[in-house]
């Protein structure tokens, strides 16, 4: 039986009165071929992640010992000095020796505190039952298998969204891949990150936003899928800027859409928009009650005011391979991709069959230089710092981009290129010795 059969038999169980069953078995293949890839990584990288594992590693250990909630301004403890010194941290410093305990504790507060509790939560719950069990006994490598989970609930977010969008089940499950494939990907979840989630709740906000407007899922769809955004890390406000461009162009398109759908999609941005931002103000507040201290700003980064050029800089961060590293030439391509794919599909070369999908190249491209810009702006107002976009940021935004690719890949040539492309993209840190921490 070819993939392309098994994949069509999956969706029409799906289709049906259990179609839970179906997407269960889904995500449980997604989760057998992330594994190796993970656990691979997981084991081989045992320096922590220069963006902030240190920090998070401490979070979820903490939950994975029972203890949920984290202040602000809470400092690092024993056990996060001992892992930082006896891992050390890629490009900043080695592992000491054991004991691994030299020279004076670093004090500092962990910034994780300031990151809604939902992905450290569930990550440091899953980690304690594999370290009470006896079945891994570092705290830290057991927080990094549960990337597994998440990489599969990724590959399955994609794999729907694509498929909503109207692409063939070969090219929705190639695009899954790329979770595994793309090097700044699979690090999301091969270290201790919230950012692990970012591709799920993108998708899914982006497909509440389809349904919504198709008139297949209620309005409070919505609203969870700006809680979802928000409720992981305040850097998934760049899919919601996408997600109401998307909006705002069935709103300026009165020619193609009758008035009952304008209004439809004015009522769905607020829906959107106003429960992210609810939420985001909401736990600033908590974070402002709750806190013990005072804490530093990370690095020296407090400006008096952002300059114009660094902004611009920053517009294009998600729409170009900057992020990949010395893995230049495979990022180039894979973002010609993306952002050739939304062009074709927004200027009408690349024929959509289902509605509103046009309106959701605009969504990514616009979308992805408006949020950089957002960010920066949002970062600057509310601690008077400018810290500088980095790629990773607009991971929530890479679901709109990999669904429209998938769109084009309509031939069987077209899939098999792509397929072998990204098994050359993943192969290339082994085969040239390059650096795996991409972004």
């Amino acid at each position: 039986m070819t993939i392309r059969t098994r994949l069509a038999a999956l969706e029409e169980r799906a289709g049906g009165l259990r179609g839970w069953r179906a997407h269960a078995l889904l995500l449980l293949v997604f989760l057998i071929l992330a594994a190796p890839f993970v656990v691979d990584q997981a084991v081989e990288n045992r320096e922590l992640s220069i963006f902030d594992e240190w920090q998070y590693s401490e979070r979820v250990y903490q939950v994975s010992q029972g203890d949920l909630f984290m202040r602000n301004g809470e400092v690092l403890t024993e056990w996060a000095q001992d892992a930082r010194t006896c891992r050390g941290i890629v490009r900043l410093g080695p592992a000491a020796p054991p004991p691994c305990r030299d020279g004076e504790p670093f004090v500092v507060a962990n910034s994780a505190a300031a990151d809604p509790p939902f992905y450290f939560v569930v990550t440091g719950s899953v980690a304690g039952v594999l370290l009470r069990t006896g079945l891994l006994e570092s705290p830290v490598l057991a927080g990094r298998l549960v990337g597994m989970l998440w990489a599969a609930l990724s590959m399955w977010s994609l794999l729907l969204l694509a498929r909503a969008v109207g692409a063939g089940r070969v090219a929705s499950f190639v695009v899954s891949t790329t979770v595994l494939m793309v090097p700044a990907l699979l690090q999301q979840y091969t270290f201790i990150t919230p950012h692990a989630l970012d591709i799920p709740v993108g998708a899914f906000a982006a497909l509440a936003t389809l349904k919504f407007l198709r008139r297949e899922w209620p309005w409070w769809t919505l609203v969870l899928a700006g809680l979802g955004a928000a409720g992981v890390k305040g850097s998934n406000i760049a899919v919601i800027v996408g997600l109401g461009v998307t909006l705002l162009a069935v709103i300026a398109w009165p020619k193609v859409f009758d008035r009952a759908t304008r209004i439809r999609a004015l009522i769905g941005g607020v829906a959107l928009g106003g429960s992210t931002l609810a939420f985001t103000v909401l736990w600033m507040l908590i974070i402002t009650w709750t806190q013990v201290a005072d804490p530093p700003p990370p690095g020296d980064y407090m400006i008096d005011g952002l300059d114009p050029q660094a902004v611009l800089v920053d517009s294009i961060r998600f729409l170009s391979p900057n992020g990949e590293g010395t893995l230049l030439m495979p990022s180039v391509w894979f973002m010609i991709l993306l952002n050739g794919s939304a062009l074709a599909i927004w200027s009408g070369l690349a024929r959509e069959q289902r509605s509103f999908v046009r309106q959701l190249a605009p969504g990514y491209l616009l979308g992805s230089a408006l949020a950089a810009v957002v960010l920066d702006v949002l970062v600057f107002v509310t601690t008077d710092q400018y810290i500088g976009i980095h790629l990773r940021y607009g991971l929530a935004l890479l679901p709109l981009g990999l669904a429209l690719a998938a769109l084009v890949l309509r031939t069987r040539t077209s899939q098999v290129i792509a397929v072998l492309a990204l098994l050359a993209y993943a192969s290339a840190p082994w085969l040239l010795g390059l650096d795996s921490i991409a972004i």
